[in-house]
């Protein structure tokens, strides 16, 4: 049987993305045409048997999609106004998990940060305002008559509250706005959080300060994408957007410090993620900070409106929410590394929080597809 020739023609080009693609290309036995990667001159016609794409705002090649006539899939949601069947990035996903990873730091005070505006930057915005609006807090975005005026935003950034939580678009408007708050003289993550999207390593890891960042799952949306373009041409027919969640967050120093005022209850967390992997009571926490426990109580009453032992098992229970998603670790190594007593009291607990069995969790939420469909 002849194999499948199949156009990859990415807008903007992401090497994850190539991988998920070129990953079913091989299971699926694909010629896949690379042609026009470097070059990006369009043809007049391309023979072949479909087309995977990332459209962005260039209308000739939106254009030059439409026209060709072939079964395709694009894997982005920038241009919503094209009719194509779509796999894509969960974006208010990926807006609502940053608003959880700052709350779990104990941020009050919020913004958003884009050097330019898209639809996809809308989506995670408006994802992120959502999930703060759920707690009663609000979110303005950062922003002056000229965004990409370092002075402008550096002026912008003086007047924030300490500490104040930033989500930016991507890790270039990260790394971007990390630069102008350190010329004005701002420490981060201490009086500035910065959070990107992406996790791109070159980006986040090559920085002053490293850069947190969301895990965009974009090898498993070019992956997905490519097995329903298989799918339509082989004759299925096509169903809603396919949304691919975000892979959790990769934790740098640029969000790594606990936004809560008081120091003993600083102290206190941080004792508690460096002593994660055995069991310890709220009396030695306090007996280490040289406090009785009702004044620790008392303290974390006061400055996170919960106790010392509930606060504890939250931090537990997502360190064992991230290894469930990020690694292929068991349930019972898993006991082992975040203090719970035994499985089954790890699995009652984790159920209570998340409506099921950290087995059924892991499967509902992996991002990774291993066999095309």
């Amino acid at each position: 049987m002849r194999s499948k020739k199949v156009l990859m023609l990415l807008g903007s080009y992401d090497q994850e993305q190539h991988r998920g693609i070129a990953r079913a290309a091989s299971e699926y036995g694909w010629h896949l045409d690379i042609s026009l990667l470097k070059t990006f001159k369009l043809p007049g016609r391309w023979r072949g048997d479909g087309i995977i794409c990332s459209l962005n705002n260039n209308d000739r090649l939106a254009q030059f999609v439409i026209e060709a006539g072939l079964p395709s899939v694009d894997l982005s949601m920038w241009r919503k106004d094209v009719p194509l069947p779509r796999v894509a990035a969960d974006n208010r996903a990926i807006g609502s998990l940053a608003a959880e990873h700052f709350l779990e730091y104990g941020h009050r005070h919020f913004r958003w940060f884009a050097l330019g505006r898209n639809p996809v930057g809308q989506a995670r915005w408006l994802g992120f305002r959502e999930r703060l609006g759920e707690e009663g807090l609000k979110v303005t975005q950062l922003a002056g008559k000229q965004t990409e005026d370092p002075m402008e935003v550096e002026r912008l950034l003086v007047k924030l509250d300490n500490p104040t939580a930033i989500f930016t678009q991507s890790d270039l408007d990260a790394a971007w706005l990390l630069n102008v708050c350190l010329q004005a003289g701002l420490n981060v993550p201490e009086e500035i959080a910065i959070l990107g999207v992406d996790n791109n390593t070159l980006i986040c890891e090559n920085q002053p300060v490293p850069l947190s960042s969301i895990n965009h799952d974009l090898e498993g949306v070019g992956y997905a994408g490519a097995c329903l373009l298989n799918a339509l041409m082989s004759g299925k027919k096509t169903a809603e957007p396919s949304l691919i969640s975000p892979n959790g967050v990769t934790t740098r120093e640029s969000t790594d410090a606990l936004a809560v005022a008081d120091p003993m209850v600083r102290k206190a967390l941080g004792y508690m993620e460096d002593n994660i992997q055995r069991s310890f009571s709220v009396s030695e926490i306090a007996s280490a900070l040289h406090l009785s426990r009702r004044q620790l109580e008392y303290r974390f009453r006061a400055a996170l409106n919960k106790g010392v032992h509930q606060k504890c098992l939250e931090i537990r229970v997502k360190k064992v929410e991230n290894l469930l998603k990020q690694t292929q670790e068991s349930v019972e190594e898993i006991t082992a590394m975040t203090g719970f007593a035994n499985a089954p009291h790890l699995s009652r607990v984790f159920k209570e929080v998340y409506g099921m069995p950290p087995h059924r969790y892991r499967k509902a939420n992996s991002s990774s597809f291993t066999s095309p469909s």
